[in-house]
């Protein structure tokens, strides 16, 4: 065979080899909230926060490619596939390399404070205008939309950092000023959750601040599909 074309044949095995899906994390979690908890937040970190996650070359590498071609206009569904396919690569890359882990930072103070979860009003009937929260809640919890809304404006504190276990980043405890100093660019604030009657969907709100002025709020609808929790709906709330 000859060399050039033996080359190829290897180039080709090679890319076929490439992994197309990110790892799935174990999650050790009995407890039904604690387990929904950490299979979402392992979702938001790894899909959902601008790649803050990647260490900083391959971060740059996924928003060079945005700015010269998605952005450009000139993407199409051969750029999406190329997305996903070096997204998952680069998961599976970083996944239980502790050495490159990015770090985030839960915050679980009560003292309430602008843009921490996804600022709803405090009565369910202003909840209105979002029409979308309000379809969801009605449909999840039909009898106590009210008591649904203050969860989800209540931040949750049953789940401590140290509980999550996470294979591509660690967490930490957003406990004080020099905590709230480094971690500008990556805090998580977590609602409470309620589940459904047969708790195989749920709802929960958070927020996301990825930097003095970088962040938003949404109200997630997720699903528990095969023994794991995902997020099926995304509202957001707020952006800045």
């Amino acid at each position: 065979m000859p060399v050039r074309l033996a080359f190829y044949l290897l180039l080709i095995l090679c890319g076929a080899c490439q992994p197309t899906t990110f790892r799935q994390c174990p999650n050790p979690h009995t407890d039904p909230t604690k387990r929904l908890y950490n299979d979402i937040v392992t979702e938001l970190i790894e899909r959902r926060f601008y790649n803050a996650y990647l260490p900083e070359k391959e971060r740059e590498e996924l928003w060079r490619h945005f700015a010269e071609v998605d952005h450009a206009g000139s993407s199409g569904p051969n750029d999406s596939a190329w997305h996903q396919a070096r997204n998952a690569r680069l998961q599976n890359q970083l996944f239980q390399d502790s050495a490159h882990f990015q770090t985030f930072y839960l915050d679980i103070s009560p003292t309430k404070s602008a843009l921490r979860l996804a600022e709803l009003p405090d009565s369910f009937p202003a909840l209105r205008p979002w029409s979308d929260i309000v379809a969801m809640i009605t449909a999840l919890t039909p009898h106590q939309p009210q008591a649904t809304l203050d969860r989800l404006n209540h931040v949750q504190t049953a789940m401590q950092a140290a509980e999550f276990q996470l294979c591509t980043a660690r967490l930490r405890t957003l406990n004080n000023e020099q905590h709230q100093r480094e971690s500008a660019a990556r805090t998580i604030t977590l609602s409470e959750v309620v589940f459904n009657a047969r708790q195989d969907q749920a709802l929960l709100s958070y927020g996301w601040r990825c930097g003095s002025r970088c962040g938003f709020g949404e109200v997630l609808l997720v699903e528990k599909t095969n023994g794991r929790w995902h997020i099926r709906q995304a509202v957001q709330t707020w952006i800045s």
